[in-house]
């Protein structure tokens, strides 16, 4: 017998099919969820561990900061005691070891901070070795350039310069992975020009108009064009009695120290360093000599950190008066690259760049009596410090800086002067984008015609706000 073959109805092959690419389907959708799973734990995963490094690197070089500050002030009290003896020779060997602990002790402090950094698992970041590498050039061959025989900065000591510079070169060599983002460089400026300002150019990429009504209420209709903008302010040009980099913000200054400091808080710290007050004669406290004190314009109350304050900062509470103060600080950069296994829509593989910054502060206090004060509240340093602790970044001295903050800082430094003074802007920076939206006046207009109808809806932020009045601040921490 011939066997029947038999053939299956066309809707049934048309439903095996419409089967298979169903499953197809789901299959390829469930390895994107399992790759996008993948992905979203890995970020997490390195989120964490930037943010343990970021703390980590802060908090080391902090302490290093606490451990500098304090034996400066240890050493004021030495030179006291040498004084009284009348050994000059003691004297200077001490005061030339003061001036090198503002040199090395942030520089230990950098160094710590990168040990914090890299033991959490973050690597040599090749951007910010360059800058501190340049840096050490610049202090080799631009600080000790001589005019008339004189340096471009006088050295605080013999050979500060080369020392410094060296420092740095070492630093650099071992690769920094945690940059110190509240550097303060020689060719700074004080940052009052708006094009210096960060706040602006995060109102226009958000067409934040009320930034404006509240910061620059005519600016949106007096604009011109780029020939508008005033010069950019020239660096201050400020010679460092400190490391740029974590800088303990002290200075050496000549006066009688009785005039500044009461007899019992100097005998306080005496006893507290386990000397004895009665070594120290009227030659060294009558007398007009060089001690190592804050620099007023640094060390001052922490206003910011005040929830009644004009920044209205976001703490539940005011801060206890012994640790009210701002001054040195460790702000720190880290950042980490995450690679996706998701594809992109072109098929080509995709990174991310984690960020995270964090400040830490040295705190102590001084006995005074039955009560404990600021340590910088007589000037003189004294040993004082105790512990370091994590600050919020828009509380910390610098923390808006970025030293480290590649694309602003190549903004500032090379394309601002240059769309200042013919209008031109980079294609690849995000700062120059927003400039070129800022120079269209349909942009400008629609802010003018914005606040003209709901001006009236602008509120200042009666909680938070930290980094600015009427802005809000970039980060949460």
């Amino acid at each position: 017998m011939t066997p029947h073959h038999h053939k299956l109805p066309h809707h049934q092959n048309r439903r095996g099919g419409q089967v298979a690419v169903f499953l197809l389907v789901a299959f390829v959708v469930l390895a994107f969820m399992v790759l996008w799973s993948v992905d979203l734990r890995r970020i997490v995963f390195l989120k964490g561990k930037s943010q343990d490094a970021g703390d980590a690197a802060a908090l080391s070089a902090a302490r290093w900061q606490g451990t500098s500050l304090n034996l400066i002030g240890e050493i004021n009290l030495l030179r006291m005691l040498a004084i009284s003896a009348n050994d000059p020779a003691t004297e200077d060997a001490l005061t030339n070891m003061q001036a090198r602990l503002c040199f090395t002790g942030p520089m230990a402090a950098f160094a710590a901070a990168q040990q914090g950094a890299k033991q959490n698992g973050i690597y040599v970041h090749p951007d910010y070795t360059t800058i501190v590498r340049d840096h050490a050039d610049t202090v080799r061959n631009t600080y000790t350039t001589t005019s008339a025989g004189q340096m471009l900065f006088d050295e605080p000591y013999p050979g500060a310069w080369t020392d410094y510079a060296n420092m740095l070169d070492l630093l650099a060599a071992d690769g920094i992975a945690a940059g110190a983002d509240n550097a303060e460089l020689y060719t700074d400026t004080d940052r009052a020009h708006i094009l210096l300002n960060r706040d602006f150019y995060e109102a226009v990429a958000g067409r934040n108009w009320c930034w404006f009504f509240f910061n620059h209420p005519t600016l949106l209709a007096a604009y011109t064009d780029h020939s508008f903008w005033p010069p950019l302010p020239e660096p201050e040009w400020a010679p460092p009695f400190n490391a740029e980099f974590f800088s303990l913000f002290v200075m050496p200054v000549p006066f009688v120290l009785e005039n500044l400091v009461p007899e019992t808080i100097t005998a306080a710290a005496v006893v507290e360093a386990g000397l004895n007050p009665s070594l120290i004669t009227t030659q060294a406290t009558e007398q007009v000599h060089s001690w190592y004190v804050y620099q007023s314009n640094r060390w001052q109350e922490w206003t910011i950190m005040d929830p009644e304050g004009e920044e209205s900062f976001p703490i539940t509470g005011p801060v206890r008066p012994q640790y009210n103060y701002i001054g040195a600080d460790a702000v720190v950069r880290v950042e980490t690259a995450a690679s996706r296994m998701t594809p992109g829509l072109d098929g080509s593989s995709r990174h991310d760049t984690i960020l995270w910054t964090a400040a830490a502060k040295a705190f102590g206090y001084l006995n005074e009596g039955n009560d404990t004060t600021r340590p910088d509240i007589w000037s003189l340093v004294i040993a004082a410090y105790r512990d370091v602790r994590l600050i919020p970044i828009d509380a910390a001295s610098g923390g808006g800086n970025g030293a480290f903050d590649l694309m602003w800082m190549h903004h500032i430094r090379e394309h601002l002067p240059l769309y200042v003074a013919y209008g031109t802007r980079e294609a690849n920076c995000w700062y120059c984008n927003q400039l070129g939206t800022w120079e269209v006046a349909s942009f400008r207009q629609e802010g003018i015609d914005w606040l003209d109808e709901n001006s009236s809806r602008c509120r200042r932020p009666s909680t938070g706000g930290g980094g600015s009045r009427g802005g809000g601040t970039r980060r949460g921490h």
